[in-house]
């Protein structure tokens, strides 16, 4: 377990690494308040049961299940790299051309499930990630069989929940629509102009006789088509397609920000696990730590934890001890004439609502570096969202990242590839005045 991404009503959301298949996922466990409550056990295996039939790029992917000593249920799932919908709302409303990608997506979702007859019944934007490969709805937790009936409690959100489901109807696709519809609604400005194909659709979605409304299937078609019909009576370029491939702040759910409406659970003490002694966890954590010892049975991961590590389980080792904090990178004690020397080269992909930038750091020295940290700063309202090949943290409009245990030793002339996703608003500048252990960088060609 690498940390806490979120809680939400009934289960907690951690960042975990495989160390089997050296893979990073995410692990929901049943919050211990609810361990022993069997309603709320058998709710989360069946949520693993429901996902796991489904196969969409589009939906989550459900890898295992399983059962802690102590009986408490976690489900292990793909991690998926992006914010939820509800977290890029909180900026703003969207573009039209963006929001039909989105709802083009979300309603493919959908119709895999419809088509497997599952209903999820509780689509809203908490619920829609978005990650470099798009759209993932997640959270089956209180999906349903069609005509199946819930009970005397109606479970669902307030706002996103059709008629029917408030009368206690039996669960029906027709619902989920009904709740695209009001997604799609809430995420475009009011005062936008948008194609009346949209509007139209919004309208069918929304209609308070299921038997009007369109299915899912039928809504992803449409949605799809849109951009195109909307040129010829607006004049302007469809949507780049997959216009979501790395709109992040997306990843492996940055702490700071989780879905909409939850928790922030407290971070793991800093203390690093050492010699194989268990870590003491706080006691609204402990039930999570025969998970722990249920799941991840290699401890080296975990031992590097403070160091940011995010190894594959075959992480090699170095043969020294990394330099002090201020002295991080050093000339080879074999020739005084050694010198430091850094170059960075920075790519970035825009998306309109996020980018993607990738470094590439050449020791451009005659000195090896032991281990490194590498700073810049933001020249706008860039935000951080999450970044791979280091340990990333943002300080006002100061970022800084440092190495992971495999790519800490960089010889003359050899590079090493790092990379993060994030927002922004206004004008997306490059940053400049790289420096690597308080060492200017060259740049290289963007």
């Amino acid at each position: 377990m690498l940390e806490p991404l979120g809680s939400g009503g009934m289960s907690v959301v951690w960042r975990g690494h495989d160390n089997v298949l050296g893979r990073q996922v995410a692990v929901k466990v049943l919050a211990a308040e609810f361990a022993t409550d069997a309603e709320f056990r058998s709710r989360i295996r069946r949520e693993a049961q429901a996902a796991a039939r489904l196969s969409d790029p589009h939906i989550t992917n459900v890898y295992d299940y399983g059962e802690a000593e102590d009986g408490t249920p976690f489900v292990v799932m793909e991690l998926v790299n992006g914010p939820s919908l509800a977290d890029r709302l909180a900026d703003g409303p969207l573009p039209w051309e963006t929001v039909v990608t989105i709802g083009a997506e979300v309603a493919g979702a959908l119709a895999t499930a419809h088509a497997r007859g599952l209903v999820h019944q509780d689509v809203k934007p908490a619920n829609v990630m978005l990650s470099p490969s798009g759209v993932k709805v997640v959270d089956f937790g209180i999906s349903a069989v069609v005509g199946e009936r819930g009970g005397p409690t109606v479970l669902g959100t307030p706002g996103y929940l059709a008629p029917e489901q408030r009368a206690g109807a039996p669960a029906a696709p027709a619902s989920d629509v009904y709740a695209l519809g009001q997604l799609l609604y809430r995420a475009l400005d009011p005062a936008a102009t948008v194609p009346a194909q949209l509007r139209t659709l919004i309208d069918e979605c929304s209609e308070r006789d299921p038997r009007r409304r369109p299915t899912s299937s039928s809504v992803a078609d449409r949605l799809a088509a849109i951009p195109l019909e909307a040129r010829s009576t607006t004049g302007r370029a469809p949507a780049p397609p997959h216009a979501l491939r790395a709109v992040p702040r997306y990843g492996a759910a940055p702490p700071t920000r989780v879905a909409h409406g939850t928790r922030i659970m407290p971070p793991p003490p800093p203390e690093p696990l050492r010699r194989g002694r268990p870590r003491r966890w706080p006691v609204v954590a402990s039930a999570l730590v025969l998970v722990v010892l249920a799941c991840l049975a290699g401890a080296s991961l975990v031992n590097r934890r403070d160091h940011g590590t995010q190894a594959a389980a075959s992480t090699p080792v170095r043969s020294a001890p990394a330099a002090p904090a201020t002295t991080r990178a050093k000339p080879s004690p074999s020739s005084a004439a050694q010198t430091l020397g850094c170059r960075i080269d920075y790519q970035v992909k825009d998306y309109g609502i996020g980018f993607q930038a990738r470094l590439t750091l050449t020791n451009s020295g005659t000195a090896d570096i032991s281990s490194w940290t590498l700073a810049f700063d933001f020249p706008g309202d860039q935000k951080l969202g999450v970044g791979w090949g280091g340990v990333w943290k943002q300080n006002g409009s100061r970022v800084t990242v440092r190495d992971i245990l495999i790519n800490g030793s960089v010889h003359p002339g050899k590079s090493v590839g790092i990379g993060f996703v994030g927002t922004y608003k206004g004008k997306n500048e490059q940053p400049r005045q790289f420096s690597l252990n308080d060492i200017p960088c060259d740049e290289g060609d963007a």
